[in-house]
């Protein structure tokens, strides 16, 4: 599994109050539930940030999302480059769900057990 973290800083993030940029949030997430490999995507943003937290499959799944298309859409959008930082995810802790989840190539030949 991999962890994207995307960031950016648009020139009108301050402009916005907190109730629209959850209504931005809310309005866009329904889009990601068809993404293939995305895992989970947490809307993340702060007074001079926002972006998203992606958990992936695969590097290949996330690195056919993020297409240049994609990176000139954010960019065209909020005014401003973004920035994707990467990170393996060997395992998640799903505490609500009570279980750990590996990464594939972490499991046995059964596909149940860490090796």
């Amino acid at each position: 599994m991999i962890v994207a973290i995307v960031t950016f800083s648009p020139r009108h993030r301050s402009s916005l109050s907190t109730a629209q940029q959850r209504a931005l949030f809310e309005a866009t997430a329904p889009a990601y539930l068809k993404i293939p490999g995305l895992l989970r995507k947490y809307f993340i943003g702060s007074e001079s940030r926002a972006g998203g937290i992606y958990e992936w499959r695969s590097r290949q799944d996330a690195e056919a999302f993020y297409t240049t298309e994609w990176r000139k859409r954010i960019t065209d959008t909020y005014g401003t480059e973004l920035r994707i930082e990467w990170f393996d995810a060997p395992c998640v802790v799903d505490v609500e769900g009570g279980q750990i989840l590996y990464a594939p190539d972490l499991l046995d030949e059964r596909g149940d057990h860490p090796r």
